[in-house]
């Protein structure tokens, strides 16, 4: 039986008003140049809610506590075969402290955007999540109309 990498990573959306916040990619080899929720992957041994939290404090320097956040959105993507992600995004009802860039070696900057900003200077994926979340949906599989077949 042939397997695949399942790579499950977390996003989480801080809401001030009307924008979400932001950090700029770079440096990272991926996708550098475009913006991103704070998120990471799920290390071993880590929930979903808790890689959330370790990674919005890693990246924007704000604690919020496990169960104070809101799974809103899961997603799937191909990628390849080989290559399959589980996207989940979640929103911080509360946390404690400012957002600032905590990893200036991995984004260039941090940025409130109004919801009606949002643009192609936004991962793809993510504005693909965000805008199925805005649109009252739960869950989504991208990049399955690959041809799968042997």
């Amino acid at each position: 039986m042939r397997g695949t990498t399942n790579v499950p990573s977390c996003y989480v959306l801080l809401r001030r008003g009307d924008a979400l916040l932001f950090v700029l990619r770079e440096h990272t080899g991926f996708m550098d140049g475009t913006y991103s929720l704070p998120a990471g992957h799920v290390e071993r041994g880590e929930s979903f809610s808790e890689a959330a939290a370790r990674e919005v404090l890693e990246e924007v320097g704000v604690q919020v506590a496990a169960g104070d956040l809101k799974q809103v959105f899961t997603m799937q993507r191909f990628q390849s075969e080989e290559d399959v992600r589980v996207d989940v995004f979640f929103e911080a009802q509360t946390w404690q402290g400012e957002p600032y860039n905590a990893e200036p070696e991995r984004h260039s900057a941090i940025r409130w955007m109004g919801i009606a900003e949002l643009s192609d200077s936004v991962m793809d994926y993510q504005l693909h999540a965000l805008r199925q979340i805005l649109a009252g949906n739960t869950y989504a599989e991208l990049g399955w109309e690959v041809d799968k077949t042997d």
